[in-house]
C-alpha cells in the first residue's frame, strides 16, 4: 500500500507532498513519532528529518502518547462550560507506522547542499 509523506521546510514555512511505493515504505514501518529519518529514500540526499505524525487509513490522526498500531479508544478529560473533570472516549492511532497508515508527517531537521524548491519543484504545496 502506498503512503503519501508531507515534508516540512521549517524556514520557509513551505510543505512538500511526496507519495511511495510499497516498496519504499518498507522502510517506514516500525518508526515512531518523534524518530529521527535520513530522508536519502526520498531522493533528498543530505537532508535528515524527524517524524511529526500522521494518519490512519480511515483518517484518524496518530497520538504520541498511544504506543503500538492501529486504532485504540482513549479516555481523556475535558472541561465543558461550566461542567469540569468530562471524561470522553476519542478513537486514534497509535504511535508507529504500519500498513495502516495513509500519511507521514516529517519536519526537516538538518538541510542538504541543494536547495529542496529543486528537488521539489513540480510538488509545491504552500501550508
Amino acid at each position: 500500500m502506498a503512503i503519501k509523506v508531507v515534508i516540512n521546510d521549517v524556514k520557509t514555512g513551505k510543505s512538500y507532498q511526496k507519495e511511495l511505493d510499497a516498496e519504499k515504505a518498507d522502510s517506514l514501518y516500525g518508526m515512531k513519532i518523534g524518530q529521527n529519518i535520513e530522508l536519502s529514500i526520498f531522493d533528498l540526499n543530505g537532508y535528515s528529518g524527524v517524524i511529526t505524525g500522521g494518519s490512519y487509513m480511515t483518517g484518524t490522526s496518530m497520538s504520541n502518547s498511544i504506543d503500538g498500531m492501529g486504532l485504540k479508544k482513549a479516555l481523556f478529560g475535558k472541561s465543558l462550560g461550566n461542567r469540569s473533570n468530562i471524561r470522553l472516549r476519542k478513537s486514534l492511532a497509535g504511535n508507529t507506522v504500519s500498513q495502516s497508515t495513509s500519511q507521514v508527517n516529517i519536519k526537516i531537521t538538518k538541510y542538504g547542499d541543494k536547495p529542496i524548491d529543486e528537488l521539489f519543484s513540480s510538488n509545491t504545496a504552500n501550508g
